[in-house]
């Protein structure tokens, strides 16, 4: 179970793309594609070695968000990208 004390990182054979034909970013595993808004994106990029809530403490405070909300959506986004595969987590 993810909580704000996780790490998550891609699963094997998962990479972040950006699909240029159709201009959209796109998370691409065996077998499967996952549409990424630019805040799924960046929220992704930023998690390398970031606990879930080190990495929510710091999008609060760039763009100036309740931390409680941010950190609701950012643990909804990792546990649906992790139910489905894209992500693992510690």
């Amino acid at each position: 179970m993810l909580s704000l004390a996780s790490t998550v990182r891609l699963a094997a054979g998962t990479r972040l793309q950006h699909d240029a034909v159709r201009e959209r970013w796109v998370l691409l595993g065996p077998e499967r594609m996952l549409i990424v808004d630019d805040m799924a994106r960046l929220i992704l990029e930023r998690s390398h070695g970031l606990t879930i809530g080190a990495l929510c403490q710091a999008l609060a405070a760039e763009f100036d968000a309740p931390l409680a909300t941010v950190e609701t959506d950012v643990l909804a986004l990792f546990t649906s990208m992790s139910e489905k595969g894209f992500l693992r987590h510690d």
